[in-house]
This record gives C-alpha cells, sequence and structure tokens, in this order.
C-alpha cells in the first residue's frame, strides 16, 4: 500500500519535492491549504505522514509548526534539507522578452530581487505560492507572464524553463524539513540521531535559564540549536524549542532531560535520524 504524506501548498511546492526525498516517488503527496490542516490530516489517518519546513536559511523559523508541534502532539520521526533554486518559469514558446510580469511568493520574489533590477521592464507581482504560481499560468495558459518556482514545479504543470538558477546568491538558500507521523518511532540507543524537545520553565527567577541549559553542558551533551516563542495564553512567558545530539536512550541525554525536568515542563518531540541528500 502506498505512504499517503500531507504537505502544504499546491503540486509542485518545495514542500512535495521534501515529501519525495523523503518517502520516494511511489508515496501518494496529498495538499493541504493550510499547516494547520497538515498536522490534522496525519492526526486524523487521512495522511500517514506529513512533511513540514521548519527553518530557511535565509528566512528563519516558521514558527507556525512549532506551535502547532506542541499544540498537537505530532511526533517527528525525520530531518531533511532542501537546497533551494528558484527557477523563472512560463508557458513554452515564452522568452525573457516576451515576459510583462512575473508572479510568486514575495519571499522568492525578493529572492530574485537583482534579476528584476537588470530587468527593469518585467513587473513583479506577490502569490500566495512558489508552486501556486506555476499553477495558475498553466491552468490559466496566462501569456507573457511568468513565475519563480522550482523546476520540479515546471515539469508537473509542462512550463518550460527560462532561467536558472535565478536567485540572487545561487546555492546559499535551504530549508530544513521535518517528516511527522501521529505516533513516535522506536529509537536505537546506538543510532546517531537527533532530539526535538520544547520545555519551559516552572520557575521564572534570575539564572533559570542558565541552569537548565547548563544541563546538556554537565552531560556532554551537544545542544544544537535554541530559540523561544511566547507560551499560548501565558503573557510575557516563553516556550523554549531545543535541538540536542542523541536521544534519550543514551545515558548522557537521559540524565540531562532527568535533571532540567527538575526545574521546567518538558515535552519530547522526536527523535530521528538525520535523512542525507
Amino acid at each position: 500500500m502506498k505512504s499517503k504524506v500531507a504537505f502544504q501548498g499546491r503540486h509542485g511546492a518545495y514542500s512535495e519535492c521534501a515529501a519525495i526525498h523523503l518517502f520516494g516517488k511511489e508515496a501518494e503527496t496529498i495538499p493541504v491549504d493550510t499547516f494547520e490542516d497538515l498536522h490534522k490530516a496525519v492526526q486524523s489517518g487521512r495522511a500517514d505522514y506529513g512533511v513540514i519546513p521548519m527553518e530557511n536559511s535565509t528566512a528563519g523559523s516558521v514558527w507556525e509548526n512549532y506551535d502547532l508541534l506542541l499544540k498537537l502532539k505530532s511526533a517527528i520521526i525525520s530531518e531533511f534539507k532542501l537546497q533551494i533554486d528558484h527557477c523563472l518559469v512560463a508557458l513554452k514558446g515564452e522568452t525573457l522578452e516576451s515576459l510583462e510580469k512575473v508572479i510568486s511568493h514575495w519571499q522568492a520574489l525578493e529572492q530574485c530581487s537583482s534579476f528584476f533590477e537588470q530587468n527593469p521592464q518585467i513587473k513583479k507581482k506577490p502569490f500566495f505560492d512558489t508552486a501556486g504560481a506555476a499553477e495558475e499560468i498553466a491552468k490559466k495558459q496566462l501569456k507573457g507572464v511568468g513565475a519563480i518556482a522550482s523546476a520540479f514545479s515546471a515539469e508537473f504543470y509542462k512550463l518550460e524553463v527560462l532561467k536558472e538558477p535565478l536567485a540572487n546568491f545561487p546555492g546559499a538558500n535551504s530549508t530544513r524539513f521535518f517528516a511527522i507521523q501521529k505516533e513516535p518511532i522506536p529509537v536505537d540507543a546506538f543510532l546517531h540521531t537527533k532530539t526535538s524537545i520544547a520545555f519551559f520553565l516552572k520557575k521564572n527567577m534570575p539564572g533559570a535559564l542558565h541552569s537548565c541549559l547548563s544541563c546538556f553542558a554537565k552531560q556532554n551533551v551537544d545542544l544544537i540549536r535554541i530559540e523561544s516563542r511566547p507560551k499560548i495564553g501565558c503573557p510575557w512567558e516563553y516556550v523554549f524549542y531545543a535541538d540536542l545530539a542523541g536521544n534519550p536512550l543514551q545515558k548522557p541525554v537521559e540524565l540531562a532531560l532527568k535533571e532540567l525536568e527538575a526545574m521546567a515542563e518538558v515535552i519530547l518531540l522526536g527523535s530521528y535520524v538525520l535523512t542525507i541528500p
């Protein structure tokens, strides 16, 4: 039976590219409108898995997905980093000279600003989604209109790639994705893994966060990443999201988390093996 994998956006989205890398071309990819729809599809069983963007190397964290991991309790089972290569796509037969307008997500337009400086005759117009822009051109057969999207979306919608790479800094843009499912997966103590957690202080006092972070230093656990986020419903209180090397079956991580739990409420978001492209 094919795996059903939900992603946010339209067919041809970078999230769908990540889903195919993670689960193979034989997987059935299911587009949904919002990230909350995606998490709910996983929780309800409509999808076996979901693929969600968590962090972009130029735009930063996708905080909505951090909040939804905490709210809906989906488990992280894998991580994948996808290089984002923007292309200029249009109907077959179009050329740079024939284009009057280019549509795409506003971030993609900004990431390709040098192209518009070099081609001032081409206007740019924000659209809700990169793959959605490619879909719009194909569906309505828009002449004189290009889109900034992936080569994958051009292939899917039978469009032509007029120019690639298009970004101001080719090769510098990548997105970190998580694969999620309803239940966590068993983890081997001997695997090289990462663990993602969320925690918030039981009592806020001077040095409290320092004490929490020192739990990992004492046990020589590599704390790879930490960021804070407002705690919903509790003004001026914060949830801390952290990624660390290892998993709770390994003694140093077990001890660090046990010490942390004395000072903070800890939520395990998942332990997983990094998937290499």
